[in-house]
């Protein structure tokens, strides 16, 4: 899994260094040329959407997420393990729903064609790459359940601190 969360790592820092590109080449042809980069915008909304989506694994992988732990000083330590596996397996349904919501809309911009207004991207294809994201987050989500469930009692100190 390390291997997954480095390549996810990569790719994001790439396409985040794209869009730093882009939006600089953006300003710099504005300004100085009065000559805006054709489809920047649309380059960066879907570089962002690919991004959000694909730090759903890192998030996931590497403990990083938001949590919110109201009852964890009222609840034994031999359950906040289970606590924390139940977690990600409500995190991996409801992202396992907004990949399948994701991917039906996806289908149907593609039998409508819709692309973007400047550069002709297919939008149903950039809702295809978002939900197979969603479905990655979800197998991160079960591996996650999964390797928490099976540590041992006297880690459960540990369990919401990860590692790439």
């Amino acid at each position: 899994m390390k291997a997954l969360g480095r390549a996810f790592a990569a790719l994001a820092g790439v396409a985040i260094l794209f869009m730093m590109a882009v939006t600089s080449i953006d300003v710099v042809g504005r300004f100085f040329f009065n000559t805006p980069l054709k489809g920047a915008f649309e380059m960066t909304e879907i570089t962002m959407a690919l991004v959000i989506f694909s730090g759903l694994s890192l998030a996931a992988l590497a403990r990083e997420h938001i949590t919110v732990n109201l009852f964890e000083s009222r609840t034994p330590k031999w359950a906040r393990r289970w606590q924390v596996v139940a977690g990600d397996l409500v995190c991996a349904a409801v992202v396992a729903v907004m990949g399948w919501r994701i991917l039906e809309r996806g289908s149907a911009l593609v039998v409508s064609r819709e692309t973007t207004l400047v550069l002709g991207v297919l939008r149903g294809h950039v809702a295809w790459a978002m939900a197979a994201l969603c479905g990655v987050a979800v197998l991160v989500f079960v591996y996650c359940a999964w390797r928490d469930a099976r540590k041992p009692e006297s880690a459960t100190e540990e369990v919401h601190v990860g590692a790439l």
